[in-house]
């Protein structure tokens, strides 16, 4: 890979890098370009050491084969992205990609303790070790996650894992206005309960899935006696778990996928915004939406480039981080998708210069960081 790559570069030809191809309507536009480099080959698992909670992967491993070979020994990558069954380690990776599961576990710059990935110049970059703990200077992997191979190509990571939970049960309280249940999520957020995830699903999702109002999911994980304790916490809930409990979450997980396959026009926006402004936001996207409660961190899901429009003209006058996170090729190529407000520019400004120093030449996925760089 290392020399493709520096081959590449003394011919100046652009190139475009992917795993699996699952986030291909994610991000900015897959431009063509002279010659395509795929991770899917390196595919091995390098170094598991469970007793230490971590392990070291080729970029190309698929997701569900690296959760699979985990799940044997009770563990996991706490990690829940969208496209699972399709996507490759070095994919989730290098599109930052998240789920539920972030609530308690945060996304891959808390979960990902190594990296090793090749440059134009044709070196190999090893960076952080196999050690969760390592301070050792500046760790330059973390360049690389959400950097959608516009830098260098991910070929190796090295992940800190965690047990499975011995069981796991979903308490869900339904609301039928935004305001009922952030309180219920503010009340949940002040206690002494640690949850696995906490969601707040938009009427219109939630419908989808069989249920009805705003729905605020709690999911839990621990021994019958730390379940028990959740229960009686959150009294006045529906509790679901077994098989019930695993396809809801799959179904959550899963939504943006599904809507894609569904609605192909559609446009999934991405929102961070202040937890005290998360109800402006959800009367905002009348019910289309799943907010990561315990971040404020929104998906507004919509049908097309003209809804987009008063989500954009509120994000600019409050200041909130805004993206469009998946949209089809029409749009990604001819539209504005990363909304910077003031206080990114310095921070973009930084960006520009990351890249010039390791793609001088702009060879390397053009535009796919959200037709910036």
């Amino acid at each position: 890979m290392a020399e493709l790559l520096q081959d590449a570069a003394g011919r100046a030809q652009s190139l475009t890098l992917f795993g699996n191809n699952s986030k291909r309507l994610m991000g900015g536009p897959c431009l063509a370009a002279d010659a395509s480099l795929s991770t899917a080959r390196l595919n091995r698992i390098l170094q598991y050491e469970p007793n230490d909670l971590t392990i070291s992967v080729e970029a190309g491993l698929r997701w569900t084969d690296l959760q699979k070979t985990l799940a044997r020994n009770l563990q996991m990558l706490a990690l829940d992205p969208p496209f699972a069954s399709q996507a490759t380690v070095g994919g989730v990776i290098a599109s930052n990609s998240s789920g539920p599961l972030r609530a308690r576990f945060g996304t891959a710059r808390d979960l990902v303790i190594g990296m090793q990935f090749a440059t134009l110049e044709g070196k190999l970059v090893r960076t952080g070790g196999m050690v969760v703990k390592n301070v050792a200077g500046l760790d330059m992997g973390k360049l690389m996650i959400g950097s959608f191979g516009t830098l260098a190509v991910i070929t190796s990571v090295n992940l800190r894992l965690h047990p499975l939970p011995e069981k796991t049960s979903t308490f869900l309280f339904s609301f039928s206005a935004p305001d009922a249940a952030l309180e219920k999520r503010a009340a949940l957020q002040s206690g002494v309960l640690r949850p696995l995830a906490v969601d707040l699903i938009g009427p219109v999702v939630a419908a989808r899935l069989g249920h009805r109002g705003f729905l605020l999911a709690v999911r839990a994980g621990g021994s019958a006696r730390i379940l028990e304790r959740y229960g009686r916490e959150l009294s006045g809930s529906e509790r679901i778990s077994g098989t019930e409990e695993e396809l809801f979450w799959t179904q959550i997980r899963e939504f943006p996928a599904e809507l894609l396959r569904r609605q192909p026009g559609s446009l999934i926006l991405r929102i961070s915004a202040p937890l005290s402004q998360t109800s402006q936001l959800l009367r905002l996207a009348g019910g289309s939406s799943i907010t990561r409660a315990s971040a404020g961190v929104h998906s507004i899901y919509l049908s097309g480039w003209p809804s987009l429009k008063p989500f954009w003209r509120a994000a600019a006058e409050q200041q909130w981080a805004a993206v469009v996170e998946y949209a089809p090729d029409e749009v990604r190529l001819k539209r504005e998708l990363w909304l910077l407000a003031q206080q990114n520019e310095s921070a973009f400004a930084m960006m520009k210069s990351i890249k010039q120093m390791f793609d001088p030449g702009n060879l390397l996925n053009r535009l796919r960081l959200y037709g910036r760089l």
